[in-house]
């Protein structure tokens, strides 16, 4: 009887591992051996926890095997890359095992010190772990984060236990920006390919995932041998999995230009079908193959609405879409991995052919034809940049720009409106208002020199005054804001406003969350971070955001937005510190504090409330 209990404890608690087992193995476990597998279980941090540590959410582990050793926290959801989901037992107490390497998804945070690092997508133990990683951010080691002025270190390090503490500072500061800035040193980013290399080799887990991360960090390396090297990867590891043509085709979508490996993956797939090439994937391969486009060629982003304008010119010019042939020639895609700690299986090592669509470019002639023809019309269409041309004595906005800009700099610029009033040789005498009109001209002016004014001068029923200060991003003329950028950065500012932050690892997470609620571009994410010096320290109160919102909005639409920003912050260390955040919110937007959300509300995913504010805060941004 006595076994028996001490085996449904021990099921319950180990569920995954006993899973693990009854597929490997038909022999009852040793209760020995799942006893010390408990009591080997590390640390986990509670909702109640003061104590400063690290965070994690229910994430797989180097091994299937020990999954026992996730750690769980309400801080942190599992994500949809995580097979083991989000347990329904209580957290529990116990001895940390510091030899488990544990592994961080996109859903998963890490608190180390000052700085909280969300989605590092990499692997991390308390203490040396016992499986050599040279990517494992080990918690015990010291850290040192750069101070304004301080000298960086030029050289790089080949593991994260060989950096200095300051190299770890820079490294975790790049990690927790998401990966969206150029990183200081090429060893960075090596050193986080090392953890996806792992994951997808070794574990042969999150190959999705890991894929779109490699994706996203493509553009941001100046480094040709590490750009190769990324490269030959992506390309490797998509012809290993084979992934769907809809998974290849989204990823493709992503980016302005595309490996040719992946893209003959993506066209093998039609290749002596006999079936027209489908419009979506003729406009990815001419809007991102290097060969097939032309130097002067504009880089096109994807777009829906281009993607319509493109379909009926293909479809004529290629009657009816490309038929493809597969080609006689191949080419052969071999991988070495760059993590040391790794070794290929003889299997993996071995070399995979894959037809070369792209050595033959007259084939897609008729493809080049349509893409030239869908150029000369999305020129025509257009829309026409402000003309301020009449503006008698056009402002010298160069000029102001290099007054405004520290000599030697590239980064945003702090200004105000009565800077940029005087300057456009406006009245901004105390007592004039600054009225829509000049807003917008400001706006026009802007966008015309590649310039974007933050925050949103067209959010309605905000006052401006002459004294508010403005930031002056660098926007590429003719780039149409979207409203879930527009949004997120005002939810972003009101955010901050509540909370008074002023630290970087505040900021740095909120702004990764706005991505969870409204599903932001890398441009957008860029745009966002960017705003980061108007918002810290913030320049108003909740107070100021209380009056026009509650005159704007109805007690709906304030509850909406309200319960957002409660959202984004449940996840933080920085929400148990300010408790008083939910009394704030109410005091301000004039909402009762004992009115809980209704149990459709609790059940919203976050892309669900994003939806559900960008509805009920559409007024805001009737002019913007």
């Amino acid at each position: 009887m006595i076994f028996l209990v001490i085996g449904i404890f021990v099921a319950v608690a180990v569920g995954a591992f006993l899973r693990q087992q009854s597929r490997t193995t038909s022999q009852p476990p040793d209760e020995a051996q799942l006893l010390e597998e408990l009591d080997s279980l590390p640390e986990v941090i509670t909702d109640n926890d003061d104590d400063e540590g690290f965070v994690v959410s229910v994430k797989p582990l180097t091994s299937p095997e020990l999954a026992s050793g996730a750690t769980y926290s309400s801080h942190a959801p599992a994500g949809e890359e995580s097979p083991y989901g989000r347990s329904s037992e209580p957290k529990r107490q116990a001895q940390a095992a510091s030899n488990l390497l544990r592994w961080c998804g996109r859903s998963g945070v890490i608190q180390l010190e000052s700085i909280t690092v969300p989605n590092p997508v990499a692997y991390w133990s308390n203490g040396e772990s016992t499986t050599h990683e040279p990517s494992c951010i080990d918690v015990t080691l010291p850290v040192s984060f750069p101070q304004q002025g301080e000298q960086l270190p030029a050289d790089g390090a080949d593991s994260y236990a060989n950096m200095t503490p300051l190299q770890r500072g820079i490294y975790l500061t790049w990690l927790a920006g998401a990966r969206i800035q150029p990183p200081l040193h090429m060893c960075y980013p090596a050193m986080w390919l090392f953890g996806i290399e792992r994951r997808t080799i070794v574990d042969k887990l999150d190959l999705p995932m890991c894929i779109g991360e490699m994706f996203r960090l493509l553009p941001l390396l100046r480094w040709d041998a590490l750009k190769d090297k990324l490269i030959s990867f992506i390309t490797w590891l998509a012809i290993k999995v084979w992934l769907p043509d809809e998974d290849l085709l989204g990823f493709c979508k992503r980016l302005n230009s595309v490996p040719e490996g992946l893209l003959d993956i993506l066209l093998n797939s039609y290749a002596n079908s006999m079936l027209p090439l489908p419009s979506a994937v003729a406009f990815t391969v001419a809007r991102t193959a290097q060969k097939l486009r032309r130097p002067d060629d504009p880089v096109i982003p994807h777009s829906e609405d281009d993607l319509k304008t493109f379909t009926p010119i293909y479809k004529d010019l290629c009657k009816g879409g490309m038929v493809m042939l597969k080609p006689q020639s191949t080419i052969k895609i071999t991988y070495s991995p760059s993590n040391p700690s790794i070794q290929l299986s003889k299997k993996d090592s071995e070399p995979v052919e894959i037809p070369d669509f792209f050595e033959n470019l007259a084939v897609f002639k008729p493809l080049v034809d349509s893409w030239e023809v869908f150029l000369t019309a999305k020129k025509q269409e257009q829309p026409p940049v402000p003309d301020l041309a009449d503006i008698e004595e056009r402002p010298d906005f160069d000029g102001f720009i290099r007054t405004l800009r520290p000599e030697g700099t590239d980064y945003p610029l702090i200004a105000s409106l009565e800077d940029l009033g005087k300057l456009m040789r406006f009245d901004t005498s105390p007592g004039t208002k600054v009225t829509g009109k000049i807003r917008k001209a400001f706006v026009d002016t802007a966008q015309v020199e590649g310039w974007q004014i933050i925050p949103d001068l067209g959010v309605s029923g905000r006052v401006y005054d002459w004294q508010d200060r403005i930031l002056l991003a660098e926007l590429a003329p003719g780039t149409l804001l979207s409203p879930a950028y527009r949004l997120a950065s005002f939810v972003l500012e009101f955010t901050c406003a509540s909370i008074a932050a002023d630290e970087d690892r505040v900021f740095e997470p909120l702004r990764q969350r706005m991505n969870d609620y409204f599903q932001l571009s890398d441009d957008d994410n860029i745009r966002l971070e960017e705003q980061k010096p108007l918002n810290l320290p913030t320049q108003y109160g909740p107070d100021y955001y209380g009056e026009f919102l509650c005159a704007w909005l109805s007690e709906n639409e304030r509850k909406g937005l309200k319960n957002l920003v409660l959202s984004a912050l449940s996840f933080m260390p920085v929400f148990a510190d300010n408790p008083e955040v939910n009394s704030i919110l109410c005091e301000y937007l004039d909402l009762r504090e004992d009115e809980a959300m209704t149990e459709q509300e609790s059940r919203r995913t976050p892309k669900e409330w994003g939806n559900e504010v960008m509805k009920l805060l559409a007024l805001l941004f009737k002019n913007a």
